[in-house]
């Protein structure tokens, strides 16, 4: 009896718990609960039963600020800007490269066909119609015209062809580099259909029968410095037959610190022997001058001229098949 009075009133305190519970409106939190909740707070740090189930992660939302994905985007782009920059600087680069290579932008006009070219194949152009010539011809052409066209200062560019017996290859060569030179050097270069002004060519038989520059090399200059300003090139053939008192009128022409016109190219001809033996045809150049003007100028006058006149001196060989000029 006395223990199954123990049971009822057990039994009976248990149901009045419920009731009271139930009327107050809450429940009582099962401790399994309280557990699980305590397991997947270990489990979010990393300490946790791994076999405690966790929460679904849609429950979770995102608190990542965006600010950090836009930093992480900038992140990404900051070398593909570094790739554009580096691919700028080389483009520059190469640029510079090919301009001092002689693949440079400065352009004549094709006077047949009416459309800008190139130094380059300006130069290649005369070369076919003269394929006997040395290499190293074109490569002093090519840089001479280019430093003359681009120099700052500028200074002209002066050429010595020599020959031996035939002068009509050495006389054409330099009106085919003239023409180009005037075309390329003067500002209002060539339009379309225009015809080519024509060039200043002076023999030096000419010059050396003018009296005016027998007395005074100087008239010259005043004559002829309009001219190389507006035409930008000057041809003077056959200088073994100008005296040295007529020959000193080119020093302010070719003298490349002050000259009296910066942007000009002048060519000169002459008659010498033992070109097609020397392989410095300088040399041969500064002998020829040197005999031929050692009696009218002293050597401060004499060395100077001859300095400047033979600057770029070259062999020409007669062609066969000579172009016409």
């Amino acid at each position: 009896m006395g223990g199954n009075s123990g049971e009822c009133t057990q039994s009976t305190s248990s149901s009045q718990d419920s009731k009271n519970a139930k009327k107050d409106g809450s429940a009582s939190v099962p401790h399994t609960d309280i557990k699980d909740e305590d397991d997947d707070k270990k489990n979010d740090s990393g300490t946790g039963d791994s076999q405690v189930p966790k929460k679904p992660e849609h429950t979770k939302k995102n608190t990542a600020s965006p600010n950090c994905n836009s930093s992480i985007h900038t992140k990404i782009k900051q070398p593909q800007n570094c790739y554009y920059i580096l691919a700028f600087i080389v483009g520059v680069i190469a640029v510079v490269i090919a301009w001092s290579l002689g693949y440079l932008p400065l352009t004549t006009k094709d006077t047949e066909k009416g459309k800008e070219i190139s130094l380059k194949e300006a130069i290649e152009r005369i070369r076919e119609e003269f394929p006997t010539q040395l290499e190293n011809i074109w490569k002093e052409f090519s840089a001479g015209i280019k430093e003359t066209k681009e120099g700052n200062p500028t200074k002209p560019s002066v050429f010595m062809l020599l020959y031996e017996t035939e002068e009509g290859t050495a006389i054409c060569l330099a009106q085919k580099v003239g023409n180009m030179s005037t075309h390329l050097l003067k500002d209002d270069n060539l339009l379309k259909g225009d015809k080519p002004n024509p060039l200043l060519i002076i023999d030096g038989a000419d010059l050396e029968h003018d009296e005016t520059l027998v007395e005074d090399y100087g008239n010259f200059l005043e004559e002829y410095r309009p001219k190389v300003e507006e035409q930008r090139a000057m041809i003077i053939n056959n200088l073994h037959k100008i005296s040295g008192t007529v020959a000193q009128s080119f020093h302010s022409f070719c003298d490349t610190v002050t000259p009296a016109v910066g942007k000009a190219v002048y060519l000169f001809t002459m008659k010498t022997s033992g070109v097609n033996n020397r392989h410095n045809p300088t040399e041969v150049a500064e002998k020829e001058l040197r005999k031929l003007w050692s009696d009218e100028l002293d050597e401060d006058r004499l060395n100077p001229l001859i300095t400047r006149i033979t600057e770029m001196t070259m062999m020409i060989r007669p062609e066969k098949n000579l172009a016409q000029c």
